[in-house]
């Protein structure tokens, strides 16, 4: 799955100066302001600076509009903080409805950028709520596709394509039909549905038209993709190395990657070692500042095939850890923007029915009036509505109670094991992990991962996988005391914290799981397969008593386990890991590939654009 991302500054507060501008001379700085800020910068600052002396003397609209350039060129300096102040205020207190939109719009894109998706998203709700109040068509279309973009950052590939549709519906001119051409095509890419490759030139086009290499380039790697799919790799090579001098000299590092890497993955499958190495390796230098970027992840995947297709098992050794790396950022990456997007949504629901058992008290006090007024009348009256009053208030408790403990069960258990999931885990294991700290006791972490659990799925279905999933979990439970952390961490990844003991414990519990496992007879699951495990075992004394270095540690020997044969325990070693380690930082490119913007680039590409 590969996410677009480009940077939408174009406001283009033209259209609304004209509709409301009382002053020239304001008016005409506003316009040219607004169509050199991304390309003459100085001039920019100038033009904010006269604009700001003619503040007295502007509308109200106007001003807010100075205010919004202003919060613009914040954020292209890196000033986000400040920015998010100034649109925070226009949202507050706005002079007109258009201004509010476009502020809303742009605060959700700079928590993007800033990686912030939970604060995005509620932005989001905000300036979605208003959008019947803005006439501008091309402002509304501006304020869809950063929607469009948001919901493609965070997974939810059906809303973006919702929203970028709407905008393709309404007929957009230049740029912004150039935009959701493209979030149309990575929105359906995400959903795994095939790309259009006819609408996908046709989009081309259209960005070329605009001069919008990078969009132009994506576009095409949706078409190649396309190619690949159909058994045609010649033809998706010669279109991606067609276009690679166009896309190099527009200077963007992922896009660069992306057509590295899918160069050098058709040039394997073509069999071309030299010419796949040679695009890998462009790859990995266009990206190995950006952790989490596809692109390096299939970069890495081909330098190892390589390796193993010049049977260098050393080489082929290192490669692989580097693609396991890179593999784990990119999924790491991937779940923590999709789990902000679960987090606003579960934040939500609470909010209404939070909203709905106000109105309901708010009720059950119009009662209590209706009731005090009525006391002299009829005091049998006044008893009935007491109680009606009572039980309402403890339906309403109760049902609210109910709610709370089922979404807190969803927050903290795996729902498919039953047992703790990631989040509830590393909760609950930091804590118990501070208090080891402080009395001084040891702690014990044991990892382990399904052996082979991919090719169960292949081979049996996903049911039967899940069902394995689900016997393991209960075959590990009786081993755990009480205070002992154990939780799914992810796929077939598990994790079991044992506060107060020892590695030699610890070895012993993950020896207790293999024999578990071995004794597990999976009939149930409507296929008959052997289940085992390789385990990852380290304790306080070597790893120290912060979470994520144990987890690092016990998944290096863990992956030790996995290289000796499987279903197996191995503990962590520092001389064993550490030359390990070594070798795989010494396959790290360095020196002139390096970017010092390239962070920027990141959040810029991986966050969303300016809006």
């Amino acid at each position: 799955m590969r996410i677009f991302v480009f940077l939408f500054l174009a406001l283009s507060f033209a259209g609304v100066s004209a509709a409301s501008e009382t002053e020239p001379s304001v008016g005409d700085l506003l316009r040219e302001a607004d169509q050199v800020r991304t390309s003459d910068l100085a001039r920019f600052d100038a033009l904010l600076h006269d604009l700001d002396a003619l503040a007295e003397s502007a509308t109200a609209i106007e001003r807010e509009r100075v205010r919004l350039l202003q919060a613009h060129r914040l954020i292209t300096r890196g000033r986000s903080e400040e920015a998010v102040v100034v649109l925070r205020d226009v949202i507050a207190e706005p002079a007109g409805a258009a201004n509010k939109f476009l502020a809303g719009s742009m605060l959700a894109n700079t928590h993007a950028i800033t990686r912030r998706f939970e604060l995005a998203l509620h932005a989001l709700d905000a300036m979605l709520a208003g959008q019947s109040d803005v006439e501008d068509k091309d402002i509304l279309h501006r304020g869809l596709l950063v929607a469009a973009i948001v919901y493609n950052q965070v997974g939810e590939f059906r809303l973006g394509l919702h929203y970028a549709e709407r905008v393709l519906d309404d007929t957009p001119l230049g740029r912004s039909r150039c935009a959701a051409e493209n979030l149309v095509h990575e929105a359906r890419n995400g959903l795994k549905e095939r790309v259009d490759v006819a609408r996908a030139m046709e989009s081309v086009q259209v960005c070329e038209a605009e001069r919008e290499p990078i969009l132009a380039g994506f576009s095409r790697t949706y078409v190649a993709e396309m190619l690949a799919e159909d058994g045609k790799l010649e033809d998706a090579v010669a279109l991606l190395e067609g276009y690679l001098s166009v896309v190099e000299r527009a200077g963007y590092p992922l896009l660069i990657g992306q057509y590295h890497a899918m160069l050098a993955e058709h040039r394997m499958k073509l069999g071309d070692i030299e010419a796949a190495e040679q695009h890998a390796r462009h790859a990995v230098s266009s990206t190995s500042s950006l952790a989490s970027a596809l692109p390096l992840v299939v970069a890495y995947r081909t330098l190892y095939e390589v390796a193993e297709h010049r049977q260098d098992p050393e080489l082929a050794l290192a490669t692989y850890r580097l693609y396991a790396q890179a593999d784990k950022a990119h999924f790491n990456d991937v779940k923590s923007r999709e789990m902000a997007y679960q987090v606003v949504r579960h934040q939500t629901q609470q909010q209404a029915q939070q909203i709905e058992l106000l109105n309901e008290r708010n009720t059950v006090l119009e009662l209590q009036q209706r009731v005090t007024e009525q006391r002299a009348q009829n005091t049998g009256l006044i008893v009935m509505l007491l109680v009606v009053l009572l039980a309402s208030i403890g339906f309403w408790a109760y049902r609210t109670k109910r709610v709370q403990m089922r979404l807190r069960r969803m927050a903290e258990v795996d729902m498919l094991t039953g047992i703790g999931n990631r989040h509830h885990f590393t909760q609950r294991a930091e804590r118990a992990l501070a208090q080891c700290a402080r009395a001084g006791e040891d702690a014990v972490l044991v990892m382990f991962d399904l052996d082979h659990f991919k090719l169960i799925n292949d081979r049996f279905g996903h049911a039967a996988g899940d069902c394995a999933l689900r016997h393991v979990a209960a075959a590990c439970v009786p081993l755990c005391r009480p205070v002992d952390c154990f939780g799914r961490l992810g796929g077939e990844e598990f994790g079991i914290l044992l506060p107060g003991c020892d590695l030699a414990t610890g070895r012993r519990l993950a020896e207790d799981c293999i024999a578990r496992f071995a004794e597990i007879h999976t009939a149930d699951c409507g296929h008959v397969f052997e289940v085992t495990a390789s385990f990852g075992v380290t304790n306080s004394a070597v790893s120290g008593y912060d979470l994520t270095r144990m987890l690092s540690h016990a998944d290096r020997a863990l992956y030790r386990a996995k290289r000796g044969g499987r279903n197996r325990v191995c503990v962590f070693e520092t001389s064993l890991d550490a030359v390990a380690l070594s070798l795989a930082s010494a396959a790290m490119p360095t020196g002139d590939g390096a970017d010092p913007d390239a962070a920027g680039v990141d959040a810029w590409k991986q966050g969303v654009a300016v809006g």
